[in-house]
């Protein structure tokens, strides 16, 4: 029974007179790392309040048209991203030897560097992005938006009208080179101020990776895709444009790689249906999920028709935005988004930092992994009611485009480090020169030269989209393996999807890989599934950009191994290992990797170095497209910020 007010008084009271008051014993101060600590987690808190509010002004650009003024959201946080907080989250870092504390700070320091990287060349940013966005050019007589030139170029029929629209560009583009080497030189002096040894440095450890192996497994893939390559784009040119591949020009690539005449079998009304209806065989009612919002509205005027997911906040709100448009570039648009919301919603971890930072190659593989279906046969079929000779001519165009962009991605890499560790002195337009022509295997003009600045990315972006894309192979053998070639009619397969996902970025790519009895990320599968669509064999030694350098075959074309700090290198502790628990079906066993193939029997290109000439070096890069389905990434209006990174990955998308 509970005793009356008075009662308890009185006991209160006896117990003081009769006793000694005890007092509690204040806590002892907090240690210096405890300060520190403490004050890295404010950090970390602000900067996910700002990244949300910033997100759901995208979402609303997005799927509404709603200015966004991304700028306001700035407004009082001007020293949260500061030279002094940056510094504040490095020496933690440098204190921590706890492999996943290690990631999140790196992932925590990298997006604050990021962003001061941003505010820093604002200016010059903004000032690019009005000038690119004013840009016109003549042609006959017809003002033309540069921003439309690879639209035109894919329309038009006329080899004569493709070169004069893309001649007429280049006075255009070429206004911009001052700006864009101003921010260059900028961008050069604040890595440095940053404390960073190098350009590649900070590059590395932005894209978790080291630089310099990866180099060496670019530098192999082109090698072994060299001859497969030639043979494929004469097939291609002769069937879609009929003339011989020697007599194409860079004009011509978007038409030749243009959306395939099989969009009647992808109509806008069955898109989401397809994507839905994948995903229900393996057990995953996406729109049923409460932590995901779907937003399918067409009478939405000024909606981008663009699929985008969004993770507001990583697991508890993730948005995909979608305006449902005819067509398979359409379809593979939207599967892309469906990996992205999937990773986004399934994941489990609870630090923001490993849900919703870090490098994004392990989010981009597996939307990589549901945007390839469009490219599987048996999908194609079930899905799309798409066989004979219409799926296969679809095939073989999409496989060739494919192979294209990893000769490209490849060629990007060693042509960013080429340049970055150039002394003074190296002309940056024959390097570029030397790079088109030994990636494209065409002759470079002088108004594609001119392009060497425009066409350039940021911090060696390439990386990225290069592992995703190996990754995403990898990904797609092993269902096929465990769960048979239509692996997304296979509950097990969700469950072993979902368990790779629940890590969120606490993984890195490399340790996807590992987790799935891969040995790192290789080329070898994707590889393999294209040469065999295409009907050319490509072999390689199977090598991931973790191989140790003593490892790696000698040649004159591979760049200088480096190892920047960063925790790609650091083992995961045992309890990241994915939750996933695949059926008892028998997993991948790699194939062996042939023997390396000696100089002797295949010589190399000549380094990329060693056909620049010597003048000053002129390095800035421009940001790609998040999504790697067109030749060149299109312009988009929405908000800039940085670097071409996905939005609700810690950067807005710049294209």
């Amino acid at each position: 029974m509970r005793p009356r007010l008075p009662a308890l008084l009185l006991t209160l009271s006896l117990s003081t007179l009769g006793g000694c008051v005890t007092t509690p014993k204040a806590p002892p101060p907090l240690t210096e790392e405890q300060q520190l600590a403490a004050e890295v987690a404010r950090l970390a808190s602000d900067a996910a309040d700002l990244l949300k509010a910033q997100d759901l002004l995208v979402w609303s650009y997005w799927s509404e048209g709603a200015r966004a003024d991304v700028a306001s959201t700035y407004v009082g946080r001007e020293t949260l991203f500061s030279l002094d907080n940056i510094r504040k989250i490095d020496r933690l870092r440098q204190r921590t030897t706890e492999p996943r504390e290690l990631r999140a700070l790196t992932a925590l320091q990298s997006h604050f560097a990021g962003e001061y990287l941003s505010q820093q060349l604002a200016e010059v940013n903004d000032a690019i992005a009005n000038l690119e966005a004013s840009l016109t050019f003549q042609v006959d007589g017809r003002e033309v938006r540069w921003s439309e030139l690879e639209r035109l170029l894919a329309n038009e029929r006329s080899a004569p009208r493709r070169k004069a629209l893309y001649t007429a560009a280049t006075p255009a583009l070429e206004r911009l080179n001052p700006l864009i080497q101003r921010r260059e030189q900028r961008t050069e002096e604040l890595v440095r101020e940053l404390g960073y040894p190098s350009y590649e440095a900070f590059g590395g450890e932005l894209r978790q990776a080291d630089l310099g192996r990866l180099a060496l497994l670019a530098e192999e893939v082109l090698q072994a895709t060299e001859a497969p390559y030639k043979d494929v784009m004469e097939r291609l040119a002769q069937r879609e444009l009929g003339m011989p591949f020697t007599n194409l020009t860079r004009a011509d690539l978007p038409r030749l790689f243009r959306p395939r005449e099989v969009d009647g079998f992808f109509p806008k009304t069955e898109l989401l249906l397809r994507a839905h209806g994948t995903l229900s065989g393996m057990g995953i009612d996406l729109g049923g999920m409460k932590n995901v919002r779907i937003d399918a509205r067409e009478g939405v005027k000024r909606k981008n028709p663009r699929p985008l997911s969004l993770g507001i906040e990583v697991p508890g709100d993730v948005r995909l935005s979608v305006r449902p448009v005819d067509g398979a570039l359409e379809q593979s648009r939207l599967l892309h988004e469906f990996g992205h919301t999937l990773h986004y919603a399934y994941t489990k971890e609870p630090r923001f930092e490993l849900a919703k930072l870090g490098n994004p190659t392990v989010t981009e593989a597996y939307a990589a992994l549901f945007e390839d279906l469009t490219e599987d046969p048996v999908w194609l079929e079930e899905h799309a009611g798409l066989t004979g000779k219409d799926r296969a001519t679809y095939l073989a165009a999409t496989s060739a485009h494919k192979l294209f962009l990893i000769r490209r991605a490849a060629g990007r890499l060693l042509y960013q480090l080429a340049l970055h560790r150039q002394e003074e002195g190296v002309d940056a337009r024959e390097l570029y020169k030397a790079m088109l022509e030994r990636v494209d295997e065409m002759p470079a003009t002088k108004d594609d030269v001119a392009r060497y600045l425009v066409e350039q990315e940021d911090f060696f972006q390439s990386a990225d989209h290069f592992r995703a894309w190996f990754l995403a192979g990898q990904l797609q053998g092993q269902l096929k393996a465990r769960f048979g070639p239509s692996w997304w009619h296979e509950p097990d397969a969700g469950k072993f999807l979902q368990g790779l996902w629940a890590h969120g970025n606490a993984l890195s790519a490399r340790e996807v890989a590992d987790s799935m009895g891969e040995n790192g990320i290789a080329p070898d599968v994707l590889l393999l599934r294209l040469g065999t669509t295409l009907g050319v064999p490509i072999k390689l030694d199977a090598r991931d950009e973790s191989v140790a350098p003593s490892e790696a075959p000698a040649g004159p074309t591979a760049p200088e191994p480096t190892a920047p700090a960063t925790p790609e290198n650091t083992p995961a502790a045992p309890e990241q290992a994915p939750a996933a628990e695949p059926p008892p079906a028998t997993p991948v066993t790699p194939a062996p990797a042939p023997p390396p193939t000696s100089a002797a029997t295949c010589p190399a290109k000549k380094p990329l170095q060693a056909r620049a000439s010597k003048s000053k070096a002129s390095k800035v890069r421009k940001a790609e497209s998040r999504q790697a389905r067109a030749s060149k990434p299109g312009k988009a209006s929405a908000p800039r910020k940085k670097d071409g990174l996905r939005p609700g990955h810690g950067h807005k998308t710049r294209r």
